[in-house]
């Protein structure tokens, strides 16, 4: 299907091997970035639930159209900028893009299973176009890494623009499904009812947190890795193997995550997941060197659970009518938690970069310790 081709040109980035580099290269330093993330966050948050109700009032295709266009935009930005207010020019239209895309991709792709009557293999479809995705982005990764030894990290960028310019290109073949429930169209009024929906609904409620928390972090990862390998003396050329190795080690979680609800809850997943991240953080943080690279390795296995799991919870509960907006009620929570990760992560970067992980992870686990007692409080109960 279309959103196959539209999740493997999307992921077709070569430039985000050496992204930290480049952007070092046109002078941001790592303060700068983690500004430059906030402004995106805060630009998420800001438009995220207004982009959701134009999906679920509208159509779905067009909030992908325009969203895949941004991006592409915003590349092109970036390529041209040589100071902090061009990136934060572009890094805004990447926000405003992803807002327009938040919760708009998988209300469209449940729907289409719905018109179908194949609901149940929501969660697969979606490890699937995330497998898909992956693959690309390894394949961009490695060509990326190879490309950047031998000439100007410009011509990844090039590249770049060229594959999300055919994703927009695909976005315009997309067809918007027949709603199965139309008489719970959202209205403006009703702007709330994604985050109503949550709170009301126990295990709603606390996978979400889970789920906030846990990607929110990991964001950090994904953000400063390359900095990380550089600083403890990893050579470039093994930049493309690492980021190839952190995709990859994603593709089981993302096909197996269906399989794991035969012997535990969403929920008791997650929780553990969690746990995971947060110890992981911790190690970075205090013992840094190459072995910090393989505990990345194996935080990222354990993200790759994470999305499906959720996705699943979420979409099999939450009704038609809201369920774009409800998705992007999450995703503002998401951006949420990216800020004031951000905020933690400038200030333990202040001293060194291995503090700001620190500090994450000392988080994550405090989180991961008031949602287990929680649990056990109610199954006592």
């Amino acid at each position: 299907m279309l959103l196959g081709w539209i999740r493997w040109f999307d992921a077709l980035i070569p430039a985000y091997t050496i992204e930290r580099l480049f952007w070092e290269s046109r002078t941001i330093t790592i303060q700068e970035v983690v500004y430059l993330e906030i402004l995106y966050a805060v630009l998420v948050v800001m438009l995220e639930v207004p982009t959701g109700v134009l999906a679920d009032r509208f159509e779905h295709r067009r909030l992908m159209q325009i969203g895949v266009g941004l991006e592409c935009l915003s590349f092109i930005v970036l390529l041209l900028s040589f100071s902090f207010v061009g990136f934060a020019v572009a890094i805004a239209l990447s926000g405003i893009g992803a807002a327009f895309r938040s919760g708009a991709e998988n209300a469209l792709l449940y729907e289409t299973l719905e018109q179908t009557g194949k609901t149940e293999t929501f969660e697969r479809t979606v490890g699937r176009l995330n497998v898909i995705g992956i693959v690309a982005a390894v394949l961009a990764a490695i060509s990326g890494s190879l490309l950047a030894t031998r000439f100007p990290f410009e011509l990844n960028y090039m590249l770049s623009i060229v594959s999300l310019f055919i994703a927009t290109a695909c976005s315009f073949g997309l067809v918007e499904p027949r709603r199965v429930v139309s008489d719970e169209r959202l209205t403006w009024a009703d702007i709330a009812a994604g985050f109503r929906f949550i709170r009301q609904h126990r295990q709603l409620f606390i996978v979400t947190s889970l789920f906030v928390v846990t990607i929110s972090a990991f964001n950090f990862i994904d953000e400063f890795w390359q900095l990380y390998a550089r600083d403890v003396a990893l050579p470039i050329y093994w930049f493309g193997m690492m980021s190839t190795i952190l995709l990859l080690i994603q593709i089981p979680g993302q096909l197996v995550a269906p399989v794991l609800l035969r012997f535990a809850t969403a929920e008791c997943w997650l929780r553990w997941i969690g746990w995971g991240i947060g110890v992981g953080f911790v190690v970075l943080g205090l013992y840094p060197g190459p072995i910090g690279l393989v505990i990345m390795v194996g935080m990222a296995c354990l993200i790759g659970i994470v999305e499906p799991l959720y996705l699943g919870v979420l979409h099999h509960r939450v009704p038609s009518g809201i369920r774009a907006t409800t998705e992007s009620s999450v995703s503002m929570l998401l951006h949420g938690g990216i800020i004031l990760f951000g905020l933690l992560f400038t200030a333990g970067a202040g001293m060194t970069l291995f503090a700001a992980f620190l500090f994450i992870g000392i988080i994550v686990c405090l989180h991961q310790s008031i949602v287990t007692v929680i649990a056990r409080r109610e199954d006592a109960s």
